[in-house]
């Protein structure tokens, strides 16, 4: 089999999972969904990259799959897309830099793993700005008052569940060298069925973007952040004004962002990139998905 044709049955497995049961579980913003969907990803890396010539496989794979999420009926398409694509590149950093062996797929699984954390992040910074580090800063010592909370104690928290994502980043890489033939065969038997099987569940939104855009400002951790921002202004003994101001702000800011990601033309420019270097492995991975 070429390099080609392998890369294509990777790209057309990712994108089972991504377009098929991604989708399914995004829509009914179930917690956590990316979180899995990334550990699936890396597994499905070092697979690909163990079994083929190409050092760059893994970004190969994860923009085509990016890419073909733009047939995705369902949800948001541009998020999920720089993520797929993102996580990729940096799994991709790491074999390109330690090679294709258990150290260079471990770092870039560690990479992978990090970025389902920092992207969101940098999606809230934008929306709320310093006020979010204001805002943990006067719970962090609202708490403590209680609890024995400190921003140290904090953050160690917040390490530990970034070492328990890694660490079973590490064992899909383990599992990835450790699962061949027939396990292999069973698993990507049981990803197509959950691809066939989210497919009947879906149901494709009517209602205009707009519409859309404001639903997602209901999201539970935007909703939180948005009362807990509220909270933290109503007793610093901030005045009406500023109070108003510090809620509208990330609401508009909020909808216009995802507004944003809603229209963004994707598909063109998906389009485009179809036509590009991409395109043999894209039929190749289209073959694979009929």
């Amino acid at each position: 089999m070429k390099d080609v044709e392998k890369i294509g049955k990777y790209a057309a497995l990712l994108s089972i999972i991504e377009i098929g049961l991604g989708s399914f579980l995004h829509s009914l913003k179930i917690p956590f969904s990316g979180h899995t969907l990334s550990l699936n990803q890396g597994f499905i890396l070092t697979k690909a990259s163990l079994e083929t010539q190409e050092s760059n496989s893994p970004a190969l794979i994860s923009t085509t799959s990016a890419l073909l999420k733009t047939l995705s009926p369902a949800g948001k398409k541009l998020t999920p897309m720089l993520a797929i694509s993102m996580q990729g590149q940096l799994f991709n950093l790491g074999t390109r830099i330690f090679g294709k062996n258990i150290i260079g797929h471990f770092i870039g699984m560690t990479l992978l793993c990090l970025w389902s954390f920092i992207q969101p992040l940098l999606i809230y910074l934008v929306l709320f700005g310093k006020d979010l580090v204001y805002m943990a800063q006067y719970f962090i010592k609202k708490i403590n008052k209680v609890f024995p909370v400190t921003q140290e104690g904090l953050l160690s928290v917040i390490a530990i569940i970034v070492i328990i994502k890694v660490t079973l980043g590490i064992v899909a890489v383990i599992a990835a060298y450790k699962l061949k033939g027939k396990e292999l065969t069973n698993y990507e038997k049981w990803a197509k069925k959950q691809g066939e099987r989210s497919k009947k569940k879906r149901v494709q939104s009517d209602a205009p973007i707009y519409a859309l855009a404001l639903r997602d400002l209901f999201n539970p951790l935007f909703i939180v952040s948005l009362v807990l921002t509220g909270i933290f202004y109503f007793y610093s003994r901030s005045d009406y004004s500023t109070l108003i101001w510090s809620l509208l702000r990330p609401v508009a800011a909020g909808y216009i962002i995802f507004l944003a990601i809603r229209i963004f033309p994707i598909e063109r420019l998906a389009d485009k990139m179809k036509e590009g270097k991409y395109k043999s492995l894209f039929q190749e991975t289209l073959k694979r998905l009929k």
